[in-house]
């Protein structure tokens, strides 16, 4: 009966904890912010205590104020005047192609880790950025110098159209009708063109099949 009711403690927990994971924002660890990092190493922490202590209830009512509190601090950083007391804020480490070295000790970056990020970035000469910003997630912005900016084609003159939105209307045998409404087509448009490209049994031929935005279908077989 002891391993019973562990059985039963784990599955409750883990539900409950996943649950509450799938509120939080759907963002990788490095782009959470610290109340957001801060919520969810406590949960992990608290989740594991009934599957010692057994006391699940305690656990189950934690979990939740946890969560609560990340909603609520994720609302409140929404306020302008207090978002600095719950986020970082952007940083400029590099202005007109000099280095902001007080900025860069504050941001507890050394000169040879920052030079590091730059050339991952695709700059070896600090003296072709622009500006160069510490993002609130830990991500490098940089801009170079305009006379250092790759060509673009508006900078020819030359008129270009928009490539428009790739959609894929079946995947691995399966319509993606909200994909077809979205486009205002039907399922017996899409039956006629996959008749044309050859299909006679989309759910067993067809691995995908996508629309661009010339409404041509393209099909990729399994």
């Amino acid at each position: 009966m002891e391993l019973i009711g562990y059985v039963l403690r784990v599955i409750v927990i883990y539900l409950f904890t996943y649950f509450a994971a799938r509120i939080l924002p759907g963002k990788a660890i490095a782009q959470m912010t610290v109340y957001e990092l801060t919520g969810l190493f406590l949960i992990s922490t608290v989740a594991a205590e009934p599957l010692v202590t057994k006391v699940t209830a305690k656990t189950l009512v934690g979990i939740a104020m946890i969560l609560l509190m990340i909603i609520l601090t994720s609302r409140l950083s929404l306020i302008n005047r207090i978002t600095p007391w719950f986020e970082h804020t952007p940083t400029i480490l590099i202005t007109k192609g000099k280095i902001d070295y007080r900025a860069l000790k504050g941001s507890f970056l050394s000169l040879n880790q920052f030079q590091g990020l730059l050339r991952q970035k695709g700059y070896d000469k600090i003296s072709d950025i622009e500006y160069a910003i510490l993002e609130p997630q830990g991500e490098l912005s940089v801009f170079s110098k305009p006379q250092e900016r790759p060509l673009r084609v508006g900078d020819l003159g030359i008129n270009t159209r928009e490539d428009g939105l790739t959609l894929p209307l079946v995947m691995d045998g399966k319509i993606i009708r909200s994909n077809l409404r979205h486009l205002n087509l039907n399922t017996r448009w899409l039956m006629e063109e996959l008749r044309k490209q050859g299909v006679t049994n989309y759910k067993e031929q067809i691995l995908l099949a996508e629309i661009n935005a010339s409404n041509q279908l393209s099909v990729f077989w399994k």
